[in-house]
Formats: C-alpha cells, sequence, structure tokens
C-alpha cells in the first residue's frame, strides 16, 4: 500500500530529483506539493514545481504556493549552487500551462488542511524552510492530529554547517523559529539532517548510466550539471532530498536513533543551529547513516522500471 505524502519543496536541483523519484515510487502517493521560498525566491521555486510536476508526473498533482518569507523576516542569502533558474544549467525551465491552486482565502494553509483532511494516515515531507508548514500548524492546529509524521530535511548530526552558516545547515538557518514551532506539535519527526544527503552522492559515471534510462533518468543528469554542493568535490552531487523522501519509502536502508533536538532561535552566530542528543524513547528520530550503495541501486531501478 502506497504512502500518502504532502511534498513541500523549494526547487532546487535536489529538489527536484526528489520529485521525480516520489512521482515515480510504487510505495509513495503525492497528494500535494507546497513551494516554500528557500533556494531561489518563491516565483521561481513555484515555476519550478510546476514545471516538473507537469513535465515528470504521470497523474495530475496539484500545486501549491507558500510561505514566501520566514517567520521573523531576516535577510537570507542563497547559495548559488543549483544553476541559474534553480534546476542546473542545462534544463531550460519553459513557461507551464499548470497554475498554483491558490485563490482568494485559499493558501498553502487551507490546501494542507483539506488534503489531511481527505487523506488518511499522510506523512508532510519537508524539503525546504519549514515555513509554510509552521504557518499552517499555526493558522489550523487541527492539522497535526491528522498527521501520521513529518520528515524533515534539516539540521546537521555535529551541529555544524559549512554551507550558509559555519553552525547550521541551510534550511534550519533560513527559518528555525518555523523549525522551533513545528518540533512543539506533537507528531512524530524524522530528521535527515545535512551529514545523510552529502554521504550518498552521485557521480558522473553514475549520472551517465542514469542518462540511459529514458526521460525520466535524463532529467536526473541533466539537473545534476551545473549543480554543487560546495562542502562536496565538484564530481560529486549530493542527494539531500531524495534521501529524506527515500528514508519514507524505504526506511530498511538507513539507520535511525531516537533524540531529544534543540534549535537556536537566536540572532547570534549560532542561529538555526540543531543539537542533538540520543535518548532511549523520544518522538523524534534522527537519521545517523545510510546505505549509499542500496540508495543509488533502488533510484536507478526505479528509473528503469519507469523507462
Amino acid at each position: 500500500m502506497k504512502k500518502n505524502i504532502i511534498l513541500d519543496v523549494d526547487p532546487g536541483v535536489d529538489d527536484s530529483v526528489s520529485m521525480i523519484y516520489s512521482f515515480l515510487s510504487n510505495r509513495l502517493d503525492v497528494k500535494l506539493i507546497c513551494v516554500t521560498k528557500g533556494n531561489k525566491d518563491l516565483k521561481q521555486s513555484t515555476l519550478n514545481a510546476l514545471f516538473i510536476t507537469e513535465k515528470y508526473s504521470k497523474t495530475p498533482v496539484p500545486v501549491v504556493k507558500g510561505a514566501k518569507e520566514p517567520l521573523k523576516k531576516t535577510q537570507i542569502q542563497t547559495l548559488n549552487v543549483h544553476g541559474a533558474s534553480g534546476l542546473g544549467s542545462i534544463i531550460n525551465v519553459s513557461s507551464v500551462s499548470s497554475k498554483p491552486v491558490n485563490r482568494r482565502g485559499y493558501g498553502a494553509s487551507e490546501a494542507i488542511l483539506e488534503c489531511v483532511r481527505q487523506n488518511k494516515n499522510i506523512t508532510y515531507l519537508c524539503n525546504g524552510p519549514a515555513t509554510t508548514l509552521a504557518k499552517a500548524l499555526k493558522k489550523y492546529p487541527e492539522i497535526a492530529t491528522h498527521l501520521h509524521s513529518i520528515v524533515l530535511m534539516s539540521g546537521s548530526i555535529d551541529g555544524k554547517g559549512g554551507g550558509i552558516s559555519p553552525y547550521a545547515s541551510f534550511n534550519a538557518f533560513s527559518d528555525p523559529d518555523a523549525l522551533a514551532l513545528v518540533l512543539k506539535c506533537g507528531v512524530p519527526i524524522t530528521f535527515s539532517p545535512s551529514e545523510i544527503g552529502l554521504s550518498v552522492y552521485l557521480t558522473p559515471e553514475i549520472l551517465q548510466r542514469f542518462g540511459l534510462h529514458g526521460k525520466y533518468g535524463k532529467a536526473i543528469q541533466d539537473l545534476c550539471t551545473g549543480y554543487h554542493d560546495l562542502r562536496l568535490p565538484a564530481d560529486k552531487y549530493a542527494t539531500h532530498d531524495l534521501c529524506a523522501v527515500m528514508s519514507l519509502s524505504h526506511p530498511e536502508l538507513f539507520t535511525v536513533e531516537c533524540v531529544q533536538v534543540s534549535v537556536d532561535t537566536s540572532f547570534s552566530i549560532k542561529r538555526g543551529q540543531t543539537l542533538f542528543k540520543k535518548v532511549d524513547d523520544s518522538n523524534v528520530r534522527l537519521i545517523v547513516k545510510a546505505d549509499r550503495d542500496k540508495i543509488i541501486e533502488t533510484f536507478e531501478k526505479c528509473l528503469i522500471k519507469a523507462k
């Protein structure tokens, strides 16, 4: 039986890779895509999400524009690691025929509320800053009662960053106040930290192989061209968001620990830092290890099957 998910993204190369996998996986059913400002501004991120959904989803999936700014406005400088448009240097983000489902009085919070009411045991999978989810939970606390779980691609195991901040991962740094609010909602949460996506990297040889697997594999190859997470050598491509999604579809490929977590919401240099402490029992879990070979093998099989 497929797991119902809401996918919150800020496309972004690795977001787009995770979207394509989510559309193809026989273990996941994407019910709604929310877009949050993150890797790119909300306008570009929404266009990218519509483009990827329209081109690679086999069934229609509604896309809704979410948060344009963090809960507490701060000047966040996005990292230019995803190419000019956010989809690498090859893919041309052309105009799309679909539009976000936003309308007067109906935004991301309303779309999320409607979705969780209509779909049982749904997981909110957040691959961008947690702002859209936090705003929805604040406006409609009922949402938490319908969610089966939350997966956050956020934080770092060692409390260090190396990208936008020396202490915080990009998503946590972008809106730590939202992250702290989500942590209080009472829903079981799994963190997929930055170390995991860095450890499960793709190489040019793997991408060349992927490119032979039809339009979906070619899309992955093209997306990664021009994408460079500065924490890795230029010939290694991080899979942050893919790992977060696959931790839900294939949990057996990941090692998790129960943890307590704190988030620095100060405006000091440590803003956005996540500190994890292993405990015997908690509703918060942290992915501490991933089986790189099996993850890549599983992803490639999915691409071949969809070819």
